[in-house]
């Protein structure tokens, strides 16, 4: 059952994925220890602050490296490429061109920043062991590696067909709802019993869970585009350092993470509800008509958010939503009588 939560709520992670890796650049970087405790996003101004007075500037460039790339010295990437070419450089200890292989787990040795450089102003050298090691562009670095973290590579691997298995659920959905339909009406009375259906059928079976979980979909995808939109750094941090705990999070991020939450405990809510209430085909075609419209749902708001329009769909969602909860609620008792 563990493993199944973390399956599904990292499949919802992944819905949210605009692009894992970030292509970012920052004043230069050396010797540092990997801060692995900074969950919290902290504003690369804080390298002002009087605290930092007693570092070096190595290490307070460091930490700003760290701050706006989210990885440092000493941190592990997945290499998910079939290969990667690590070259020597001067004063290395091994001087020739290696390779590390998709499975390989590499660590960030050193970081080397150079503005002049024609093909990448930051190389970054790796090791896999210690036969194994060399300089790689940052780039190459990120398009070819995953952050070695189990949430952090199926981000990266759902992410990347994620406009096939978001288009496939859209899909079985609308083919579960024109299961539903009437076969032997007239077209146009069938145009009229879809419209009805298509707004009617979240009343199909007395629970509330069906609509509570259109609209936990519905504020999952509003506060991820708002994340987007005003702190896109939040979710790049996520990715390299992700967590199930959402109180050590910055609030929007906690926020978005509880969304998940409640998304993945209402679904498990909702599935043993369709148990209880249907056979096994219909179930299943409720099921499906129920996760075609979330991501239709999930696609309208986290698009439109972009533009703000989006917490007016949601509001309008989660109005009538409520509505309809209420109604059920209301007529609950009666069908159990």
């Amino acid at each position: 059952m563990k493993k199944l939560l973390y399956a599904i709520w990292v499949a919802l992670l992944a819905s949210c994925v605009g692009g894992a890796t970030s292509n970012v650049s920052s004043p230069s970087a050396k010797d540092s220890d990997s801060v692995t405790v900074i969950v919290n996003i902290v504003d690369t101004a804080a390298s002002t602050d009087t605290a930092l007075m007693c570092l070096t500037p190595q290490q307070v460039d460091s930490l700003e490296f760290r701050l706006t790339h989210h990885y440092s010295e000493n941190f592990n990437f997945l290499v998910k490429a079939d290969s990667l070419t690590l070259i020597p450089r001067e004063g290395d200890l091994i001087t020739d061109t290696c390779l590390v292989r998709a499975g390989d787990v590499i660590a960030v040795a050193a970081i080397k920043i150079q503005p002049s450089d024609s093909i990448d102003s930051i190389w970054v050298k790796v090791a896999s062991n210690q036969y194994t090691m060399g300089w790689i562009p940052e780039q190459e670095l990120l398009k070819g590696t995953t952050p070695d973290d189990f949430i952090s590579e199926m981000l990266n691997a759902l992410s990347s067909s994620r406009a096939v298995w978001m288009s496939a659920l859209v899909a079985l959905g609308i083919i579960a709802f024109f299961i539903g339909r009437k076969k032997d009406l007239r077209k146009t009375d069938l145009v009229k019993q879809e419209l009805v259906h298509l707004l009617d059928f979240l009343s199909e079976m007395p629970s509330i869970y069906p609509a509570l979980f259109l609209i936990w979909v519905g504020v999952m995808a509003s506060l991820y585009a708002s994340v987007q939109n005003f702190v896109p750094e939040f979710w790049q941090e996520y990715y390299f350092h992700p967590t199930l705990n959402p109180l050590v999070l910055p609030p929007l991020m906690a926020a978005l993470v509880v969304a998940l939450w409640l998304v993945v405990i209402t679904f498990i809510a909702l599935v043993d509800e369709v148990y209880h209430h249907f056979y096994f085909l219909p179930g299943i075609t409720y099921l499906a008509k129920l996760v075609g419209a979330a991501m239709l749902v999930y696609l309208a708001i986290s698009w439109t958010t972009l533009i703000y329009v989006g917490y007016i769909l949601l509001a309008t969602l989660i109005y009538l939503l409520v509505k309809l909860m209420l109604g059920i609620m209301a007529t609950m008792p009666q069908r159990d009588a």
